[in-house]
């Protein structure tokens, strides 16, 4: 059956680093103050379309370019592979986009009221640029994904501060310094997976002249930017949990979390077979998940 291959095509392993920031955002903003659940169902939808967009893109954009070819190491591409086409894919990308499109202003129609028209237009250009950036990650003229830097600053931007302290806001229609240093934190573990995909690929990436960090500082500089991010990321955490402390098991989760990823990046350090990069990217889209939990379920 083709559908398998287009569950595939989602790549759904990666499907939990889009809904976790918001989720994270609920568990918080509903301890804090009454929050519409329905605003969350919308928020989780919205952020699942946009991430399969953003892998159908990427599938699309990769096989043109050349960039997925059979010397990658990482999972093989479906349209690579010969098990969609380029038009079905292409016909999948419009598809998505525009329920992408539907979900979030049905999002935005319920989070905020149009007598706040500033407000509701900022949140309405924030989709627009969502889907685009989804989009022009791997496709189209000079993709921003292949510029050096670009990727991981679009990662750090969506997946950290406006999963986090954008959805908090539609919840709860305020902004919080201590939310805004846990969406750093939460992006900078997003780029972190990122930077394991680029690790694993650049040797390839190289080749087709798509100039990730990795293939800019080499393998070496690249796991120290690796762990930095993740250390800076902890810290940021470690602020967050002091300021907001309920419980000694909220601390307690998070320390847990903490040693997860000290293993982690002793396992980074040590890699040297860049196929063994794949085992630690779904490893820590799993630490990423239950960071979150470690933090949003204390509060509740």
């Amino acid at each position: 059956m083709k559908l398998k291959y287009w569950f595939y095509a989602a790549r759904f392993h990666t499907l939990p680093l889009s809904v976790s920031g918001i989720t994270l955002s609920f568990f918080i903003s509903k301890s804090r103050t009454n929050v519409d659940f329905i605003t969350y169902v919308l928020c989780f939808i919205t952020a699942l379309l946009l991430q399969i967009l953003a892998n159908f893109s990427n599938d699309y954009g990769d096989s043109i370019t050349g960039v997925d070819n059979f010397k990658r190491i990482g999972p093989k591409r479906t349209i690579q592979c010969g098990f969609i086409s380029f038009l079905e894919m292409k016909k999948a990308i419009y598809l998505f986009s525009i329920l992408s499109f539907i979900s979030g202003l049905l999002l935005i129609f319920q989070a905020i009221s149009c007598k706040n028209i500033f407000i509701f237009f900022l949140y309405f250009i924030g989709i627009v640029i969502c889907i685009y950036s989804s989009i022009k990650y791997s496709i189209g003229y000079n993709p921003y994904g292949y510029i050096v830097g670009m990727g991981d600053l679009f990662v750090f931007i969506f997946f950290g501060i406006f999963s986090v302290e954008g959805s908090y806001f539609l919840y709860t229609h305020t902004l919080h310094m201590d939310m805004f240093l846990l969406s750093l934190s939460v992006g900078l573990l997003n780029v972190a997976v990122l930077n394991i995909n680029n690790m694993r690929d650049m040797d390839n990436d190289c080749k087709n002249k798509k100039y990730t960090i990795p293939v800019w500082l080499g393998i070496k500089y690249a796991k120290l930017y690796h762990i930095i991010i993740i250390f800076i990321s902890i810290l940021l955490g470690c602020i967050f949990v002091f300021l907001n402390k309920k419980t000694i098991y909220q601390c307690i989760l998070f320390i847990l979390i903490i040693i997860f990823l000290i293993f982690h990046i002793k396992k980074i350090i040590y890699i040297n077979k860049k196929k063994l990069f794949n085992s630690e990217l779904k490893k820590l889209v799993i630490i990423i998940f239950l960071y979150v939990l470690s933090i949003g379920v204390g509060f509740l």
